[in-house]
Parts: C-alpha cells; structure tokens; sequence
C-alpha cells in the first residue's frame, strides 16, 4: 500500500513509499492520508494529534530544520 513518510520530531513531510499495511502499526512517521496540493513556496506537516496535513510556508520549515539562524543574506557578508 502507498505511505507518506514524515519526520516524526516535527512532521515534515519526507516522500512516500509502499509498504505491506502491518508496517503501519510498528512504524512511526508513516501515513496512509496523503498531503494535500501545495506550490513550491509550502511544506506539508503532518500533525499526528489530528491525523491530518497542515501547510507551513518554506521559511517556517527553513527554522523547523534549523537552517536559517536568523541572519539575512547581507548581514552574513558583514
């Protein structure tokens, strides 16, 4: 059966698979709900306590993965 994988700390989304259906109830950060249309300025976020997918924009993703510190591009170069 096809299965969206998310990252189980934040719940980003993480691609998706196939697994047999068993795998579902040994392993986390698997859904069979599949996240909805988004553009390239979103990320879907799994929330588990509702069992369903939440958009955020990139930027808020960018912190959730600790990418961006904060600083703009010309502050790095100062």
């Amino acid at each position: 059966m096809k299965v969206y994988l998310f990252n189980v700390e934040n719940g980003l989304y993480a691609g998706e698979t196939f697994e047999d259906a068993g795998m579902l109830a040994e392993e986390e950060g698997m859904t069979t709900i599949a996240p909805p249309l988004h553009d390239c300025s979103q990320v879907p976020v799994f929330n588990r306590e509702r069992q369903q997918w939440e958009l955020i924009s990139v930027g808020i993703a960018r912190q959730l993965l600790h990418l961006d510190d904060g600083c703009s591009a010309k502050e790095k170069r100062s």
